[in-house]
């Protein structure tokens, strides 16, 4: 396991997402830039638009000043029905 991820654990079981370093929306633009040139260049993009499309829920469910751990919260929920 990444060693990053070792130390960010116990924020994981705080449920303790600090933003400081970087925020969600701030990580939504970086993801959508790159299935921006994925589309562009041809390459497949659908992980980048998944990973987008997670970020914008999190965004919405209050979590777009967090920092992209914050992600565990929507993966803790019931996928939405189509």
């Amino acid at each position: 396991m990444n060693s990053t991820l070792v130390e960010q654990a116990s924020d994981l079981d705080e449920r303790n997402y600090p933003g400081d370093l970087g925020t969600m929306e701030m990580n939504l633009t970086a993801i959508e830039h790159i299935a921006r040139t994925c589309a562009e260049r041809g390459v497949h993009s659908d992980l980048p638009r998944q990973m987008a499309t997670i970020a914008e829920r999190a965004i919405a469910e209050g979590h777009g000043d967090k920092n992209y751990l914050a992600v565990f919260e929507i993966f803790k929920k019931p996928t939405p029905a189509s």
